[in-house]
């Protein structure tokens, strides 16, 4: 009971650690201003030809007994774009934000009502909601750290090592080592070899054509998976897994042909300090025109 105890108070120590607002502005920017790109690029109006018979909504969409019109979609579509839009320039952020996000997650519900459940957006609103309570009198500005503003960002860093983690975790339970010993890639990438189109196809074939290396890319799929934990521990590691984040999804893209592009957007937004380069451009702006050549 004691080392529970004790264990409990550590994981809440570095979850409430202080941290700095600059970062909780940071995080809000970045996923805000993916919601306002996938939601005005989104083709949501689509939807509105669903057939009753497959209109298969999961939770609180039971409350819709067919899909929303094509009038109602776009609304909400417009609406969500540039509440996201708002939030992005700091325009009563708590309001914004949170709008943008509700939209969103509406208008990824009715996409996921389609008999086949979506996941392609779901990393993205999980880890945007730590920000829908989080302070929002926060700026890129605010290097302090604050007790009160350090656990947003820890929290999206939970939501990010929790999804990759468990992706690993639920292969090992599901078939063990032999996930990566049997042939099981292989056959993955055969029939998205078959079902995609050029270049994808070549390169999904070629890689199941080659036993070695298709386990090769199996193992380090898992290991991958398994080891994203240590953004949690090791924070001068979380550039180097925002790196192969960016190539681990470029290859599911190139031999599966699947579109994650939103996961990999997250995980740089939550991972890299990226909103420290606003000072850095403006330092850098400055610099310029007190330089001898500009007077």
């Amino acid at each position: 009971m004691r080392n529970l105890v004790s264990w409990a108070r550590r994981i809440d120590g570095w979850l409430f650690a202080p941290g700095p607002g600059s970062r909780v502005w940071g995080l809000r920017t970045g996923l805000a201003a993916l919601f306002a790109v996938r939601l005005a690029l989104g083709e949501y109006r689509g939807l509105a030809g669903q057939p009753e018979v497959l209109f298969r909504p999961p939770s609180v969409w039971h409350l819709l007994d067919r899909m929303p019109s094509v009038e109602v979609l776009v609304a909400v579509q417009v609406v969500g774009a540039g509440l996201a839009v708002l939030a992005v320039l700091s325009w009563r952020p708590r309001v914004t934000f949170a709008g943008a996000w509700l939209c969103f997650v509406f208008l990824e519900g009715l996409v996921a009502s389609r008999v086949k459940i979506s996941h392609n957006e779901i990393l993205g609103i999980l880890a945007a909601v730590p920000l829908l309570v989080a302070p929002v009198a926060v700026s890129w500005r605010d290097r302090e750290d604050d007790p009160a503003l350090g656990w947003p960002h820890r929290a999206a860093l939970v939501v990010l090592a929790g999804a990759y983690f468990f992706t690993g975790l639920g292969k090992i339970l599901a078939g063990g080592l032999s996930w990566v010993a049997s042939d099981n890639v292989r056959w993955s990438l055969a029939a998205g070899a078959r079902s995609t189109k050029p270049p994808t196809h070549a390169i999904a074939q070629f890689v199941a054509d080659h036993g070695v290396l298709a386990h090769g890319v199996a193992f380090a799929t898992l290991a991958f998976e398994l080891g994203f934990v240590l953004i949690l521990f090791v924070p001068r590691l979380r550039p180097v897994f925002a790196a192969v984040i960016i190539s681990f999804h470029a290859g599911i893209y190139l031999t599966l042909g699947l579109d994650y592009w939103s996961w990999v957007t997250t995980v740089i937004v939550v991972l890299l300090s990226w909103e420290s380069l606003v000072p850095r451009i403006q330092a850098r702006s400055a610099k310029r025109a007190m330089s001898p050549s500009n007077s």
